[in-house]
């Protein structure tokens, strides 16, 4: 999967990259809640691009799919889970006490995602590469 930004900072060999909006995004508004056009992804510069430059990123898609499942499905399954375990075993067993238990393992998995994040970066053995420069800056 190919993605197009601009190269925001460099340490060492990776580079940040602010993305573009492409084309699987349309519809779907996600990066707005975080602010406009607020993504940003952790590349390997291979091919020595410096700060300004608009690059491609090789993105291999089951690194999006895995942290598609992470960030979406993990939660999920979190608050179904939390809703029945706040139903069954906090008093008075009644809809309240699932839906408390639901939001508290909602931010329970939001605090595992964020705890994990280094190890799970650390893990990752298929990283997004730099593969070529589109345009370089203007100065």
């Amino acid at each position: 999967m190919r993605e197009t930004g601009a190269i925001i900072s460099i340490s060492g060999k990776i580079a940040t990259i602010q993305l573009s909006r492409g084309s699987q995004c349309e519809g779907c508004n996600l990066c707005s809640a975080f602010g406009e056009n607020n993504m940003k992804l952790e590349a390997v510069n291979k091919i020595g691009a410096q700060v300004g430059d608009l690059v491609e990123v090789d993105v291999e898609p089951q690194q999006v799919v895995k942290s598609s499942m992470i960030m979406f499905i993990f939660p999920l399954i979190m608050m179904i889970g939390g809703y029945f375990f706040g139903v069954t075993f906090i008093p008075p067993h009644s809809e309240g006490a699932g839906i408390i238990g639901s939001l508290a393992a909602l931010v329970l998995a939001f605090l595992l995602i964020r705890l994990t994040e280094g190890r799970r970066n650390a893990d990752n053995l298929t990283p997004a590469v730099i593969v070529d420069i589109a345009q370089k800056k203007f100065c």
